[in-house]
């Protein structure tokens, strides 16, 4: 099979180099705050256990240092150049690849912690038997009186 594709049929085939390259990064630059949040954790935790109070502990003391910062800044910018080197064979405008893909990238990774985040206190307060209100289904739109 040739190097490239015909026009119009797709990236070429040497782009699997470039996907390959940009997801390593991607997990290495979330492989690196997701230790480094694991190592604060588990230091903090009361007797090797997590709660909920540890996690928002850790947080607020990683976001607050100098080390936490630079890891989160790291690791951003390394999931950021991930991206822009899986999205190479796939962009072909400087301005999107190097501007709006890293942006969405960084975007989708903060949505994704914050999701993450809110799983492990709903986790972490469910081991803990505490009461989760989760009964969604109570709320009801209020009927209008009839006009007269």
């Amino acid at each position: 099979m040739p190097a490239t594709i015909g026009p119009g049929t797709g990236p070429r085939r040497a782009s699997e180099s470039w996907v390959i390259a940009g997801l390593t990064l991607q997990t290495l630059g979330v492989a690196g705050v997701a230790a480094f949040a694991w190592t604060r954790l588990r230091r903090q935790g009361i007797g090797g256990h997590l709660t909920a109070a540890t996690i928002r502990l850790a947080w607020h003391s990683d976001v607050h240092t100098r080390a936490g910062l630079v890891v989160l800044a790291a690791g951003a910018v390394i999931y950021a150049v991930g991206s822009i080197l899986t999205a190479r064979p796939y962009v072909s405008r400087p301005a999107t690849l190097f501007i709006a893909v890293p942006a969405a990238a960084v975007a989708g990774l903060l949505a994704l912690g914050a999701m993450a985040l809110i799983v492990a206190l709903v986790l972490t307060a469910l081991a803990n038997d505490v009461d989760v209100p989760l009964d969604i289904g109570g709320f009801r739109r209020a009927k209008r009186p009839p006009r007269q």
